[in-house]
């Protein structure tokens, strides 16, 4: 379901040519998070969508309630759209968002024409996530439990930007669960429900084994000092995927959010050289 605010900041950018891109954010986050890349491609002659994930950009209720099935049927049927109206699509996402895309390459081989896997996240092992993480792996199997719970987003919240990263947690940190706050659709949420964590490991058990079935042409992309989630998860994906043309590149100095961090025009340059 979407929402009046999540509406507002979903987009298409028309290109000029018979390609465009399907771009998906990451699991509690929102399109914000993927604008600076749209308009790059956009600029560069792609047309461009991206649209709220289901139950995103609104209550941390609702949030809860997403599926990762609902999640891919709302993606496939944004692909589906595209391809009716453009003979090259790409599916790109960050982090979850990158899983999903794989998944659609998988499930819609004829549909999609290339993949952009951004900070692909298969386990939360990064420098930064909390040893205590180990515990969820167990908790969120629990329903009374992860439909209950959430987990803080906490500092350097995916940015090396220190800049960018200010204007974030000042919003994160004042942030209160019961709040329905309209910046949400800016920053994403403040929280991560245990349910959100679960439906996201419950699609990389599904993405795993679809991977020798995916033959598309592939980049990866993943930060050297990604907070969340290290590059064996880029690693991973390099080396188990079918695609008989992949690609992997890894930045030095961002962190996780690497759509708009340091490296943001290096990202969109990659993206741009791989697409064309």
């Amino acid at each position: 379901m979407e929402t009046a605010n999540s509406q507002k900041f979903n987009f298409f950018l028309k290109g000029n040519s018979a390609k465009a891109v399907l771009l998906i954010h990451g699991i509690t986050g929102t399109p914000s998070e993927m604008n600076y890349l749209g308009k790059a491609l956009n600029k560069a002659g792609f047309s461009v969508l991206c649209n709220a994930l289901p139950k995103h950009c609104g209550s941390l209720a609702e949030l809860r309630r997403v599926t990762w099935q609902e999640i891919a049927e709302a993606c496939a049927k944004d692909l589906e759209g595209l391809k009716k109206q453009y003979a090259d699509v790409a599916v790109g996402g960050l982090s979850m968002g990158a899983l999903m895309a794989i998944h659609l390459a998988y499930k819609y081989p004829s549909l999609v024409s290339k993949i952009i896997a951004l900070a692909p996240t298969i386990v939360y092992d990064g420098w930064a996530v909390p040893k205590s993480k180990i515990c969820m792996d167990v908790l969120w199997h629990v329903p009374f439990i992860r439909n209950r719970f959430n987990v803080r987003e906490s500092w350097p919240y995916g940015l090396k930007n220190e800049l960018l990263r200010a204007g974030f947690e000042r919003f994160y940190r004042n942030a209160k669960a019961a709040d329905d706050d309209d910046r949400i659709v800016i920053f994403g949420s403040p929280f991560f429900p245990m349910s959100c964590l679960y439906q996201h490991y419950l699609l990389t058990k599904v993405v795993k084994r679809e991977f020798s079935g995916v033959r598309a042409p592939i980049l990866i992309l993943h930060a050297r000092d990604d907070d969340m989630t290290s590059p064996k998860n880029a690693q991973y994906v390099y080396e188990h995927i079918a695609s008989p043309d992949k690609h992997l590149v890894i930045l030095d100095d961002s962190y996780h959010m690497i759509t708009i961090d340091k490296q943001k025009n290096k990202v969109a340059e990659e993206l741009i050289k791989f697409l064309s």
